[in-house]
């Protein structure tokens, strides 16, 4: 990946004409670390053209519980999206999701969870290794460019992809924050694209890789508008390899809806990727991407 920087003044796009847009990754105030009531992340999805929309709190789990749903608040977080779905029914498909944490020892967990949960869409996500007796979280950027991080990142990686639990891997790459060369990156993933491919799991484009800081490891500081994820040279390869792509913003704020997608779409072009997919009654659904939008 080249460190170009990313124009905050990037003007709206002349050349494309948007026709359909989908955002299958955002938090309302059910994650805690994340605000706006599910009713607002909605109005700002229309206000901004999103015609499929899909909700996905963090779900429940056995570690840092203060920044997600708790099993009590299942029932209110479901009829607030039935509540929205039925009031803006004739404006935006609404989906409703959850993004669960993926914890090898906790498989169990995770599988009780999301088998007894009627859902459209299942994002699983590496958000903290444990490494002895420390726990490390994809967020501590400063922490991320080790060899034992690095390798039981993908320990992870591979048992998700295995576990038959998620329609798509949320923000695989992310790690790339924390200034990992993007080529080992893509050579350790490449491996698996075979059983990406035999579980029928999608990789996700997560915009939110525009607007996060990255560490400089020769610096030693966090650096803004570095383009750090998704990577474009692992995307072309999926889209050579038939991999099905999910696509959203990560919003944690209705102000957020759909920032950075449109963006992220056109930074993409040249991947090659033919479609953008969602789920619905965890059953992919694949939009061609001319479907999505039309060069002029």
């Amino acid at each position: 990946m080249d460190n170009k920087r990313i124009d905050e003044r990037e003007s709206i796009y002349t050349r494309w004409t948007w026709k359909l847009m989908i955002d299958s990754h955002t938090h309302s105030k059910y994650s805690k670390h994340a605000v706006g009531e599910i009713e607002e992340v909605v109005i700002s999805a229309i206000k901004n053209n999103v015609k499929i929309l899909t909700i996905t709190d963090h779900a429940p789990f056995l570690i840092d519980v203060d920044n997600r749903l708790l099993m009590n608040e299942l029932e209110s977080y479901f009829n607030d999206i039935e509540c929205v779905q039925n009031k803006y029914r004739h404006e935006i498909k609404i989906l409703k999701g959850i993004e669960a944490d993926y914890i090898p020892q906790h498989h169990k967990y995770t599988e009780n969870l999301t088998s007894s949960l009627d859902l459209d869409f299942v994002i699983g996500s590496i958000h903290s290794i444990l490494l002895k007796k420390e726990r490390i979280n994809v967020w501590d950027i400063k922490k991320l460019n080790n060899t034992r991080f690095v390798d039981e990142y993908f320990v992870y990686l591979k048992e998700l992809i295995n576990s038959n639990l998620f329609d798509s891997i949320g923000h695989p790459d992310s790690i790339l924050r924390g200034g990992i060369l993007e080529q080992n990156f893509c050579d350790r993933f490449c491996p698996l694209i075979d059983l990406m491919k035999e579980k029928n799991i999608s990789y996700e484009l997560n915009a939110s890789g525009l607007r996060k800081s990255t560490y400089n490891l020769r610096t030693k500081e966090k650096e803004k508008n570095v383009w750090n994820y998704p990577s474009k040279n692992l995307v072309k390869e999926l889209s050579i390899n038939d991999i099905s792509f999910t696509i959203g913003s990560d919003a944690h704020s209705p102000l957020d809806v759909n920032k950075g997608v449109q963006s992220l779409l056109e930074k993409l072009k040249d991947t090659k990727i033919e479609s953008i997919s969602y789920y619905e009654n965890r059953i992919r659904k694949d939009i061609n991407i001319n479907n999505i939008f039309k060069v002029n």
